[in-house]
């Protein structure tokens, strides 16, 4: 049996056989993270649309902790189309 240190690419390279993988468990046990993803979609939707209350009412939703990081995601989406978003 030959150890992979999975970090280095070029050791990964080195071996030929086939490697198991655990099976995906896929969003049977983690249903939070579809719901999150399609969370972040509408909110995103919202503000490329330009509807900054709306975005502010959908970021109550969100838990605390996130909030910071998911405006600042949204606001540099929208900085990319050249518009501003006050949030």
């Amino acid at each position: 049996m030959h150890k992979i240190n999975f970090e280095n690419a070029t050791e990964r390279a080195t071996v030929k056989e086939h490697m198991l993988m655990p099976p995906n468990d896929g969003q049977v046990k983690h249903p939070e993270h579809l719901q999150e993803h399609e969370m972040m979609v509408n909110i995103q939707r919202l503000a490329l649309n330009g509807e900054e209350e709306k975005v502010k009412e959908s970021l109550l939703e969100w838990p605390e902790t996130k909030r910071k990081d998911l405006r600042k995601i949204l606001i540099d989406s929208v900085a990319e189309h050249g518009r501003t978003l006050n949030i």
